[in-house]
């Protein structure tokens, strides 16, 4: 994270160099004074790479200096795209000349005027609590360029220069700190560090919603004529708060991340339609068919959030009555709403800063005020009727858990709601200001949703991906037909070429969807009446649009339906609204999830309730350091005899044992040799599995009558696996016996899916699951009957090479030779153990 803070701050460094050549020639009308293009180009670029750090997981150490970098690459992306505004808006100004100019510095005002406020506050909070002094002198420079554009509003103040070779040099100075302290591993944290829990997702995100809203909060005190002419902010804001909330979902920050989302596609797609509101002149720049969603969408969030945090309800109720009254044009009450937003959203920053730096006065947010009201709510009401459980579930399919296949939340709600927003506007726009919806089209229904689709695909929901992706496909390439106003009758028969595929993967979707469930065999069958309906209006067939219309409603229900659903179901962690059960259940994990335990590795309950299952005489797929593997209790000898007995020709695929620390088998110490029990301390934890000679000391594993089904008459194979949750489950339930986790002859398992798919219910009372293996290759088998003799044979060789094996012998065998005095040939291999291998 040092290297990453490093190589940002150079990044604004080399910015900064810019802008002060820039400043310079132009106070001295150089000849080498960069067109607004190219100085915007750079800014954009240097500003992208200088937010990388944020992107990557900060550390408590990190994060606060990470959130600095963030709101300045904000602001300065902003700029870059004022600047590309301003030579490029021109020559889009000669196709409508009722347009006024375009006037940078009433654009830049709003976000400079709010990015001052922001710093002044972080700065305070920073000074008070003794801390990251160098931040607070970065902030203060960054501030007086902030103050510097505001009085370049009224006056030509010529001293910019100074303060970007200041910045400039100070955010270089830092940088090679930074890198210095990191690679000379000499990196001094403040003591205040270890007191601080800065929370960043949360300033990021009430930051960042200030700065989108500043056109607005500037408008109604009259400072600017006009909001539209900095679309900037919301869209640079917006932008920033998108890849956020993303990678917030990434690192398992849910709640937070999905908020910084919704408030980012807004955001963003809002500046965009700002500025076609500049390029075309239009008098608005939100209409009826998508504020109207929206306004519900929102209202709903909100009453989703009571339960949570009042103020996070508080600000998507007020949020709303300011989409709707962008949408009418009604300047008191959006004079009302935008102050009553931004200081929501500014009493949430000072809020979250306060309670990060420990401060003795704090404000409220409202935090989990409601929760044992709402709780008791749904105990009487919700999940009464739902037969569900609000506390406990032994299906973890029931909620919306990360069970360790994927590195992503659920943004499938976030899909559902796209969705509504791309229906209704392309068919909904009104065909005077068409141009408006293409950056919802764009947004909401292309990027957004091809977003959801990978995230869909990476947690093993392969339906809902297909499905996703096909949507953002759609929405990007016909939305914007549409909004460009491109679709035309003389060009039907083309155009009804490709909708006619879209309508055949609609109709192949509907078939799919019987085997998912109820509500998505509504969506598929509205997606699929509503390309036959977009067919018919292309191809110009009399009342083709009313057909259309009718057709987005319906679809628009359904989705809404499945939004409800999934944000109700992920707020509060179990089904409370029900999609619906598949018409035809062709999946063993819906068929069979009432008669199989599944527990995630992700949590110590899961392997406990694994281990239970053990102990009390199951037999459970686990994962381990190399693939699936099905395992019974040492200590339970029928159910080893059944793991032993669900393999087909099971007398030539014995079974070992995997214990997880040495004391499991300390009865077998007096029998191993000291270079054996060497070895084996030097070997484990590996994928490496060790065949020994067979003693008395077996049966202190307790195997009773099922010895006869582990290992040979003369050997055992013993492992102790390199992997965390498979030790901790030994730890609780003691040695287990192993075999493979496939019948015989098939391929190794390597996703807990598999497993069930694999054996069935009947040969397997439990699945530890963990997503995809964490190797896809097989172990090592190495004989050690014959090691006294400085001798090993390798019945196979999988990940862990012969090479490494071999070294460890040799510094083992340089260690006992010394001490008995002898002299032995280093690392001598068994030759009638040895078999060819690549590897």
């Amino acid at each position: 994270m040092s290297s990453a803070i490093s190589s940002s701050l150079i990044s604004l460094s080399i910015l900064f160099v810019l802008q002060t050549v820039n400043f310079l020639t132009f106070e001295t009308e150089g000849l080498f004074l960069l067109t607004p293009l190219i100085i915007g180009t750079a800014e954009l670029i240097l500003s992208a790479l200088a937010a990388l750090c944020v992107f990557t997981r900060p550390s408590r150490n990190t994060a606060i200096t990470a959130t600095v970098l963030l709101i300045v690459c904000t602001t300065w992306t902003a700029v870059g795209l004022s600047n590309i505004s301003e030579e490029v808006t021109p020559k889009l100004y000669e196709r409508n000349v009722s347009v006024e100019p375009y006037s940078q510095s009433d654009a830049l005002l709003p976000g400079h005027g709010v990015h001052i406020l922001l710093f002044a506050i972080f700065s305070v909070c920073l000074i008070i609590h003794n801390h990251k002094k160098d931040l607070v002198v970065f902030m203060f420079a960054s501030s007086l360029i902030s103050v510097s554009v505001i009085i370049n509003t009224w006056t030509n103040f010529k001293g910019q220069s100074l303060l970007f070779l200041w910045l400039a040099f100070l955010t270089a100075y830092v940088s090679v700190r930074t890198a210095l302290e990191h690679f000379a591993g000499d990196i001094q944290t403040n003591p205040s560090d270890n007191k601080t829990d800065f929370d960043d997702k949360k300033v990021i995100r009430y930051a960042l919603n200030v700065l989108s809203l500043s056109p607005w909060v500037f408008y109604s005190t009259t400072i600017i004529d006009d909001t539209a002419i900095s679309f900037i902010w919301p869209l640079a804001s917006g932008f920033f708060l998108l890849l956020h909330g993303i990678n917030g979902v990434r690192r398992g920050s849910i709640i937070v991340s999905m908020y910084s989302i919704v408030d980012g596609l807004f955001w963003v797609s809002l500046g965009g339609s700002m500025y076609m509101a500049v390029i075309k002149g239009y008098s608005e720049i939100l209409f009826l068919a998508i504020s109207i969603p929206l306004t519900i969408i929102l209202l709903t969030i909100g009453a989703v959030s009571l339960h949570l945090e009042i103020l996070l309800s508080l600000e998507y109720v007020f949020l709303s009555g300011f989409v709707l009254s962008l949408t009418f044009n009604h300047d008191v009450s959006l004079t009302v709403f935008t102050w009553i937003c931004f200081v929501l959203y500014m009493y949430g920053y000072i809020a979250v800063l306060m309670k990060s730096f420990s401060f003795k006065i704090q404000f409220p947010v409202g935090q989990n005020r409601f929760s044992k009201l709402w709780q008791n709510f749904c105990k009487q009401k919700i999940f009464a009727e739902n037969k569900v459980d609000v506390v406990n579930s032994k299906n973890v399919f029931e909620s919306d858990s990360m069970l360790g296949f994927s590195k992503y939340a659920s943004l499938e709600n976030v899909g559902y709601f796209s969705n509504i927003i791309s229906i209704l506007s392309f068919v909904w726009a009104p065909r005077d200001t068409l141009l408006l919806s293409l950056p919802w089209q764009l947004i909401f229904g292309g990027f957004i949703q091809f977003v959801v689709g990978f995230v869909g695909f990476s947690r093993g929901k392969t339906f809902e991906s297909s499905v996703f992706l096909t949507f953002a496909s759609f929405w990007s390439v016909w939305g914007s037909l549409m909004s460009l106003d491109l679709i035309g009758t003389e060009s039907g028969i083309s155009f009804g070429v490709g909708v006619s595929g879209f309508l055949l993967v609609g109709v192949l979707f509907m078939g799919m969807s019987i085997t998912v469930s109820k509500t998505w065999i509504g969506i598929s069958s509205c997606f699929a009446l509503f390309m036959l309906t977009t067919l018919l209006q292309v191809l110009g067939v009399s009342d083709g649009f009313i057909y259309q219309r009718t057709a987005a409603v319906l679809f628009s229900l359904f989705l809404f339906y499945a939004f409800l659903s999934s944000t109700f179901n992920l707020s509060f962690g179990r089904e409370v609204l029900p999609l619906g059960k598949p018409l035809l259940q062709i999946s063993k994990v819906t068929k069979y999830n009432d008669q199989i335990l599944w527990a995630s590795s992700r949590r110590a309950r899961g392997v406990k309730e694994i281990a239970d299952k053990l102990k009390a005489g199951g037999i459970c797929g686990i994962p381990t350091d190399t693939v699936y593997i099905l395992v019974a209790c040492c200590h339970q000898p029928k159910a080893v005899e059944r793991a032993y007995k669900t393999k087909k020709q099971a007398e030539d695929r014995p079974m070992s044992v995997w214990i997880s620390n040495f004391k499991q088998i300390e009865a077998a110490r007096h029998e191993f040799s000291s270079l054996l029990w060497d070895f084996l301390h030097e070997i484990w934890p590996s994928n490496v599995s060790v065949v020994v000679k067979r003693g008395e000391w077996v049966k202190s594993l307790g195997l009773g009558e099922s010895e006869k089904y582990v290992g040979r008459p003369d050997s055992i194979a013993l492992r102790i696996p390199d992997s965390t949750i498979t030790c901790h489950l030994i730890d609780q339930c003691g040695p287990v016996t192993v075999t493979s986790a496939n019948p015989t002859g098939e391929g190794d398992t390597t996703h807990h899916l598999q497993v069930l798919a694999k054996l069935g219910v009947k040969m397997c009372d439990g699945i530890l699951c963990d997503g995809p293996s964490r190797e896809n290759a097989i172990s090592t088998v190495v004989d050690c009957r014959d090691i006294d003799n400085w001798k090993l044979g390798f019945f196979r060789i999988g990940l862990t090479p012969k090479s490494t094996v071999l070294g460890i012998l040799d510094k083992l065998t340089e260690k006992h030779a010394t001490k008995n005095g002898e002299n032995h040939m280093n690392g001598t291999v068994n030759t009638a153990f040895e078999i060819e291998s690549n590897n």
